[in-house]
């Protein structure tokens, strides 16, 4: 149902509208007691009470929404009344380990009409279930290594985030807005405390570059969306602003910044009112696999230092 207005929406009010008004509370509430009237009167008639179809709704649409707010994506959970983003960043937006448990019990349940449909379905949500659970713990732990790591270095965040890495609960990002600019840094929970020294690498935001722009509608939107966690950069004539919350894909540890590839980018230069996407580098899938993996089990780093220019060393992960 998100995605049915899109037709109609240019690529600045997707954004406002995706994860909005038909992710909210208010229409898990009136979707339940619509979806519920209409089918309690037409295909489940003899085979459910309203209260029950009422309920098992309510309960499909309200998980549904909960499970986006652990995503840094997040929801806007009192839309269209508030515009406030919801975003734990406890998992990531696709991870099959929690995914994958749910889609097997499902399938039991969807070809066995007796009890092992019935086990296999409750066993699936029981093992995505702890996954989440897990992936609480796990987050609140590494958010609080961040945190004391930034403490130590005498770094005051204007703001900040802990988010967990592509399809895993183990590697987790830290991403601070500073006066100077986004420190990122990344620490595994697997890897040990005394040895390993959580490292930040120092991102310039280059807001300069979006001074002529900033009262556009489109800049409004992506300063929106991103919660500030953007980075300008010019590419000849145009400026790219990218959203750095969901992560980076790296070739090589020591690539720069200028050289990662984002999730999204947006050209805020050529129309206030539009936000075309410009066409994405070719990822090496591999080798970014391979640096999360490295990441994970505390393997050898070799990037740089650099300094946010805080009168505090910042090294490059």
């Amino acid at each position: 149902m998100d995605v049915l207005l899109y037709p109609f929406l240019d690529d600045m009010h997707r954004l406002y509208w995706h994860r909005g008004e038909s992710h909210s509370i208010w229409f898990s509430i009136l979707g339940s007691m619509g979806l519920g009237c209409l089918l309690g009167n037409t295909l489940w008639r003899n085979r459910m009470s309203h209260l029950r179809l009422l309920i098992g709704l309510f309960l499909v649409l309200v998980t549904h929404i909960s499970i986006d707010v652990f995503t840094i994506y997040g929801t806007q959970l009192l839309a269209p009344f508030s515009r406030f983003g919801f975003a734990n960043g406890n998992m990531f937006i696709i991870d099959p380990l929690y995914t994958g448990p749910l889609l097997i019990g499902i399938f039991f349940a969807f070809c066995s009409s007796g009890k092992l449909g019935i086990h296999a379905n409750w066993i699936g949500v029981a093992l995505s279930t702890c996954y989440a659970l897990f992936s609480l713990g796990s987050h609140a732990f590494a958010d609080r290594v961040f945190r004391n790591a930034l403490a130590e270095k005498g770094v005051e965040a204007i703001h900040s985030q802990t988010s967990a890495t592509p399809m895993n609960t183990l590697l987790w990002r830290h991403l601070a807005k500073t006066e100077q600019g986004l420190l990122v840094g990344y620490f595994s929970v697997v890897s040990d405390l005394e040895v390993e020294e959580i490292k930040f690498e120092h991102i310039p935001q280059n807001q300069d570059l979006v001074l002529p722009y900033m009262h556009q509608p489109n800049f409004r939107a992506i300063d929106w969306f991103s919660k500030g966690f953007w980075v300008a950069r010019q590419r000849e004539s145009r400026i790219i602003l990218s959203d750095l919350r969901f992560g980076e894909f790296r070739d090589a540890n020591d690539d720069p910044p200028e050289r990662w590839h984002t999730f999204f980018n947006w050209d805020i230069s050529s129309n206030p009112q539009q936000l075309p996407q410009p066409a994405l580098k070719q990822v090496n899938m591999g080798a970014a696999i391979k640096q999360i993996w490295y990441r994970i089990w505390g393997g050898p780093s070799n990037l740089k230092a650099s300094s946010p220019g805080h009168g505090n060393e910042a090294h490059t992960q």
